[in-house]
């Protein structure tokens, strides 16, 4: 009788730090699906400067985020009715998602230095074929304050119309580009890689954050699937 009411305590604290961890598993899931929504819809501008990752970033955010909302949502009754195979097979699932998070960090760690080439391609081509009724450039600029790939020079040497364009100017209503004080200065290529390296710790910290988020809610899932496999037992017994 002791070892029943140890086990129901023990049932009702995982089942409640379960249900926590799912609340706070669903809300990091929508946010993670916003973000890739905003950048299917806006950062897509920055993203097709890279040649090489010009498309897919934003893909796979919305894909495992979506995968994330909805293993959450179905996890609730889950945790509610204390079914232990619905907890493994929910357990299986926040572990497959450890190994896709882990995979996905792995690839952007490889891939850095590639990246860094691929958006330096990315822009130096973009500029090279640069159509004025396409702004992802004009946006890119307007918004970082930077010019041209590595400054306001790269127009004059590589654009199609060899003009400095509008949204170099530091104001645009008082502007001559032909004036070059007049024009930001710095790169376009140098201010996206300076934002990152300067927002490195963060990016590092969401990520472990990402992998390890649900690695604790298979922890969680298995213990009271285990124990609620256990009680069940004892009170046969």
């Amino acid at each position: 009788m002791g070892n029943q009411f140890k086990n129901v305590a023990v049932i009702a604290c995982l089942k409640t730090l379960l249900f926590v961890f799912n609340v706070v598993f669903w809300v990091s899931g929508v946010l993670l699906l916003t973000l890739g929504l905003w950048a299917e819809t806006d950062l897509h501008t920055y993203i097709e400067l890279s040649l090489e990752f010009s498309g897919t970033a934003p893909h796979v955010f919305v894909g495992i985020a979506g995968l994330i909302v909805l293993v959450s949502s179905s996890a609730f009754t889950c945790i509610i009715k204390g079914q232990p195979v619905l907890l493994y097979i929910y357990g299986g699932f926040l572990a497959c998602i450890v190994m896709m998070d882990a995979g996905v960090g792995a690839s952007v760690a490889c891939y850095r230095d590639t990246f860094a080439k691929g958006l330096h391609d990315g822009l130096t081509q973009t500029l090279i074929s640069y159509n004025p009724n396409k702004d992802n450039f004009k946006f890119a600029q307007s918004t970082l304050h930077c010019c041209g790939v590595s400054n306001y020079t790269d127009w004059i040497r590589l654009s199609p119309q060899r003009v400095i364009p509008i949204s170099c100017c530091l104001d645009p209503n008082n502007c001559i580009t032909a004036n070059y004080n007049d024009v930001y200065q710095k790169g376009c290529y140098d201010v996206i890689v300076e934002y990152m390296e300067s927002n490195m710790d963060l990016l590092f910290g969401i990520a472990i954050g990402i992998i390890l988020l649900p690695w604790i809610g298979t922890i969680l899932s298995c213990y009271l699937a285990s124990y609620i496999k256990k009680s069940k037992y004892d009170v046969m017994s």
